[in-house]
């Protein structure tokens, strides 16, 4: 039995989260994958990985990375694998530790302080050798949006754990129902001041790119190259090939078109495993995950 001053936190960052939701229009949902991105990259860092957005994007594609960041890249995928709500626990738990199957139930998360509890359920219980708590904080804004906490836009909620990190670990030791709601509640609050900075960041980012597409034609596949990079700020060839449904030399010049517009930059000189980052999204990120720190 909570506490009535717990249940009463958790009720007022409730209320902070769907106002938080209702900012949001359905333009914004591209910008999805970039809340997602964040909040992955939070998590990360509270597992003590601390590679930035554009290392991680590289070893999101299988190319040459520090093992930190492709730790980073796992995270990433299982956030974003749990974010397609079918997923299975075992799946998402898959892009952190293939291979280990158990069997656990995930009880019902209907609001807040029960999502809060079944988070520090499954990470106290370590039914996984390796991962567990990257594993729960990957479910944790699919959980929000199921929840009605969070709308179209992902709330990157590991940011406010990040921000609130000795608070969360204490808590999550000590398996106190109410400490664990209250640190929530306080990651929401903070979260959201966070993640309005990176909604901001976004906006102006996105109008920097339609200024800069200006005369491109409607029907280019450089336009639809844009859409592809708002998910995956990190691309090569291999993305953009299956992504646009064009040839390789298509690829290239829609690639091209973005560098010349500025939109992307080439990551170096190099001929074999090309690689370009989209700085706008991923700086971002960045700067999301650099606030967050306490």
């Amino acid at each position: 039995m909570l506490l009535p001053s717990t249940v009463e936190a958790a009720a007022e960052a409730s209320a902070e989260a769907r106002n938080f939701a209702a900012e949001f229009a359905p333009d914004d949902a591209p910008f999805v994958h970039a809340f997602l991105r964040a909040d992955a990259a939070a998590s990360a860092a509270l597992a003590g990985f601390t590679a930035d957005a554009r290392v991680t994007g590289l070893a999101q594609l299988g190319l040459a990375a520090p093992a930190d960041a492709r730790a980073a890249a796992a995270v990433l995928g299982a956030t974003l694998a749990a974010a397609s709500f079918g997923a299975r626990l075992d799946e998402v738990h898959d892009a952190i530790d293939p291979g280990e199957r158990v069997e656990w139930q995930l009880d019902e998360t209907s609001d807040l302080a029960a999502i809060a509890i079944e988070h520090a359920r499954l990470v106290r219980a370590r039914p996984y050798f390796l991962g567990n708590a990257r594993t729960a904080r990957a479910l944790l804004p699919g959980q929000l949006k199921v929840a009605g906490l969070s709308g179209d836009i992902a709330l990157p909620i590991s940011g406010g754990l990040l921000a609130v990190a000795d608070d969360y670990r204490q808590a999550l030791d000590a398996g106190d129902a109410d400490a664990i709601v209250l640190v929530f509640a306080h990651a929401v609050t903070a979260a959201i001041d966070n993640a309005r900075q990176l909604a901001s960041a976004l906006a102006i980012t996105a109008q920097e790119w339609d200024a800069a597409m200006v005369g491109v034609r409607s029907h280019a596949s450089a336009r639809d190259l844009v859409g592809v990079v708002l998910e995956s700020p990190v691309i090569d060839a291999r993305v953009t090939v299956p992504a646009l449904g064009v040839t390789l030399a298509a690829a290239y010049t829609a690639i091209e078109t973005l560098v010349d517009r500025g939109i992307l930059v080439s990551r170096g000189p190099e001929r074999r495993n090309r690689a370009w980052f989209a700085p706008g999204i991923l700086d971002a990120v960045d700067a999301f995950r650099q606030r967050a720190r306490p």
